[in-house]
Order: C-alpha cells, then structure tokens, then sequence
C-alpha cells in the first residue's frame, strides 16, 4: 500500500482527503507539534523518517485578511514551507501535490476564463505569496503538481470542520436576518470541496506543473449568491442579498480559471452553479 503524507490533514480540505484516501492508503497525518513545516530540520527528519512515496501539501495560513495583516507569517507558512515540503520531497524521492490558489489572478486585468499562463500581477500579499510558492516549488522539484483551488464549501449540515464557505454564509445570514452585499464587478467560480476531493487521485499523476483546479463561472458574485440562495430555497434573498457596484468598480476583479489544461487529463469541473446543483441533490455522505 502506498505511503502517502497529507499536511493540514485537520484542515477543511485535509481532514476529507485524510476522510476519503483512508481505505486507498497508508496515511501519515503528523498534527503541526510531529511536522512543524516552518522548521527545515523538522520537515527534511519527517519524511526521512517515514519516506512517504508521495506528499499532498495541504498546509497554509488561508485567511486573506490575516496574511495581509501579518505578511511576515505568511510567507513563513504559505512560501518557505511549500519549498521545504519540496526540497524534503526531493531527497527522499517522494511525489508532491501542493495547493495553490486562484488569488495568483487578483488583479489580473483580463476579462473571461483565465489559463495557468496569464500574466500575472497579484494584488494581495496571500496571491503573492502563492504565487513565489509555486515558482520556488518547481525549481526544487520540477514534477511537482500545484493545484490552483477556488473559493471552496462543503454543504450546511456537514458535521467534518466547515469553513466560511458561500453556502454556509448565505444560511446563517438569513436565519439571522442579516444582509450580504455582493460585488457586481467580481467574478469567481466557487467549487464543492468533494469534487476536488475525487479528482485528487487523478491530479496525483499529472506532469509536473501548474494546474486550475475547481469550477468556472459566468456570473457577477453577485448574480452567484443570488443563484445559490435559490437554489437552496432561501427566503426572499432579492430582499437582503444586495448588490454592491463600487466594490472592484475601478478595477474588475476577475478570478475564473480555464480548466482546459486539466481536462486533457481527464480531470472535469463543471459551472458552479450546475456543480452546487448537483451537489444539492448528491451530497457527499460522511457518518
């Protein structure tokens, strides 16, 4: 049975992974104290140790605001331990799938879907540090994988760790009555967590490079919340599900993936909303 090492396995996506890989593989889950990947010595004395065949690299400090706000951190977690993950993967001859994010195209200025190859200029200092990641991953380890993950959910009700995922939000905002203001000059697809999930498998034999790895889509984020809450059967959400038009009025914010490169692959992701849908009707069963 394969060895396989998943950073962040108590994260929302680790932890499905660790979920849906459990019966395929022989898991490493190390909590943050046995695998602290801001500590060189700590990741190379890992995985010598283990010598797992392969690595997914799920940990990260996500939260946008908090690495704006603590930029140094950030790049300590999101850069410099991607490119240790890599350099251990290196030496131990292990297999590395990270996860990157579609915050490398925040303030690309191109309209409609855009490829890996975009020119790209990130606006945040989270794009930023996601983007030197990959580029500083693939000099170590050229066969690496990074995947590009959109904005991610799982379904309310979910009893594995939820994130602030766009579903969850819609529904704790009209149980509370509360308004949402969504950006009409923002585009963004959003992804079912277990449809990345299922193609993990498959993502783990492609070329080494950059993939888009999650749903496209059409619509303002504000025409997508809309879409969701109907699709959810929410109460009246023309009534507090309200347009913003100065947000990304100077400057568009676009942030659709062209998913072609993974699809020569066999890897599909629908539209959002036909993959919320769908997701709606099939969800994903845990105990």
């Amino acid at each position: 049975m394969t060895k396989l090492l998943i950073t962040g396995g108590s994260g929302f996506l680790g932890c499905r992974l660790a979920y849906f890989l459990k019966e395929k593989y022989d898991l490493l889950l190390p909590t943050h104290d046995a695998l602290d990947i801001s500590r060189e010595e700590a990741v190379r004395a890992y995985l010598e140790e283990h010598r797992p065949q392969a690595v997914i690299h799920c940990a990260a400090l996500s939260n946008t605001w908090h690495c704006e706000q603590h930029p140094d951190a950030s790049h300590r977690v999101n850069v410099q331990g991607t490119v240790r993950v890599a350099k251990a993967c290196k030496a131990v001859g292990a297999r590395l799938l990270f996860m990157s994010s579609d915050q490398v195209y925040n303030g690309t200025p191109t309209s409609g879907p855009l490829p890996e190859d975009a020119l790209l200029q990130p606006v945040n200092v989270y794009g930023r540090h996601k983007l030197e990641a990959e580029q500083r991953a693939l000099r170590n380890l050229p066969d690496a994988v990074g995947l590009r993950l959109t904005w991610m959910y799982d379904l309310p009700g979910s009893r594995m760790r939820q994130n602030t995922g766009l579903p969850l939000n819609l529904k704790k905002a009209c149980d509370e009555g509360t308004e949402v203001r969504a950006a009409t000059h923002e585009c963004r697809g959003v992804t079912y967590v277990w449809d990345v999930v299922r193609n993990i498998e498959k993502a783990l034999a492609l070329p080494g490079g950059i993939y888009n790895f999650g749903c496209g889509n059409a619509l303002s984020s504000h025409a997508l919340f809309l879409a969701f809450a109907r699709a959810m059967n929410l109460s009246d959400p023309d009534g507090w599900i309200l347009p913003d038009p100065d947000r990304f009025a100077a400057q568009p914010r676009n942030l659709v993936m062209d998913g072609t490169r993974a699809e020569h692959h066999g890897i599909h992701f629908p539209d959002s909303t036909e993959d919320f849908r769908e997701a709606l009707c099939h969800p994903f069963r845990t105990p």
